[in-house]
């Protein structure tokens, strides 16, 4: 029998759905997440969830939202889950301005940050960006009372619920073990092989070259593919397949974008190169600041031969942009005298 491909741990997305059913099954869960937002005295009535309903910024998505009738009006619930993954451009702006433009259409808009305890102490900036933010302990908790208060095949659900949830805090795992999908590593080692072909100037990273890289969706390419020069902060160049661009991050420079962005849009005009600021989690918060083209989308769940112009055009617009930075050494040593020495 031919193994099946399966989770090692719990991740975002089962999390999301586990709080989409939640929403959409459980009015104590709903009424008590209106609570602890401070919203309970609305007397609640309902709750209705839709799952990535409106992509705004650049193709991010709302990952929740839910829409609660209350007796003073209806409230909307926007809401973020992070487990692990680092928070993409502006993604915290995206959900501040659909709530803007969804406000006039509601007694209430609400952005919520649904996440451990420890992403958000890691990443206070960003958490900073929502109106609220619950954890992954609260509704472990949550779960775990309801599991002493109810009997039967009830209690066991909840049960399964909280130990989910402590999973995804704790990182445990199910007991299982990671299959690769056989497609996604051709994708990775077919991609490796042509990138080393046309674009030699790219080091393969080391998350591309081991047999777990095929579950990525972004190749990261080794610092050696990025010039050294010394007033460089830390770099990294990347070939995101889903999202469909190339980056270049220059880290700790996106603490000082609003003094760079004139200078650095200036130098990129007509290029199709755009500036832009990222958090880097890895960094204690602090912000990098990122180069990006855009290139096609790419899965690698599909044939690669049936993609592979699409894969050609996105390992030379990463080429291109890391040749860019390389040759205008002036340019970017401008930039950096922007960046206030230590």
């Amino acid at each position: 029998m031919n193994e099946i491909p399966v989770l090692t741990h719990a991740t975002e997305r089962d999390i999301d759905l586990l709080l989409v059913e939640e929403f959409a099954a459980s009015t104590l869960f709903a009424s008590t997440v209106m609570k602890a937002i401070g919203l309970g005295g609305l007397g609640f009535v309902k709750a209705s969830v839709l799952h990535s309903v409106r992509r705004i910024y650049s193709r991010r998505e709302i990952d929740i939202s839910v829409r609660v009738q209350t007796g003073a009006g209806d409230v909307l619930l926007l809401i973020e889950n992070k487990l692990d993954t680092s928070e993409q451009p502006r993604q915290a702006e995206s959900y501040r301005a659909e709530a803007e433009e969804q406000a006039a259409n509601h007694h209430l808009v609400r952005t919520i940050l649904v996440c451990p305890k420890t992403y958000s102490a890691e990443n206070p900036i960003f958490s900073k960006g929502f109106d609220h933010v619950m954890s992954y302990e609260s509704f472990a908790a949550f779960f775990e009372a309801r599991v002493l208060r109810e009997t039967g095949e009830l209690a066991a659900r909840l049960g399964h619920r909280a130990r989910m949830m402590r999973q995804a805090i704790d990182k445990q795992r199910r007991g299982y073990t990671q299959v690769i999908h056989p497609a996604k590593r051709q994708f990775t080692e077919r991609y490796v092989a042509l990138a080393r072909e046309i674009a030699p100037e790219l080091v393969p990273g080391p998350s591309m070259l081991r047999e777990s890289a095929a579950d990525s969706v972004t190749m990261i390419f080794g610092p050696a593919s990025l010039p050294n020069w010394a007033f460089l902060p830390q770099m990294r160049i990347v070939h995101q397949l889903r999202e469909g661009n190339a980056n270049i991050c220059f880290y700790t420079w996106g603490d000082h974008f609003n003094e760079m962005v004139a200078m650095i849009s200036a130098d990129l005009a007509g290029t199709g190169i755009r500036v832009i600021p990222s958090i880097n989690k890895r960094n204690a918060g602090r912000a990098g600041l990122m180069l990006v083209r855009e290139t096609p989308k790419l899965d690698h769940f599909i044939d690669f031969d049936a993609q592979i112009d699409a894969v050609r055009t996105g390992i030379l617009a990463t080429r291109d942009l890391r040749d860019w930075i390389a040759s205008r050494e002036q340019t970017v040593h401008r930039w950096s005298n922007l960046v206030p020495k230590v």
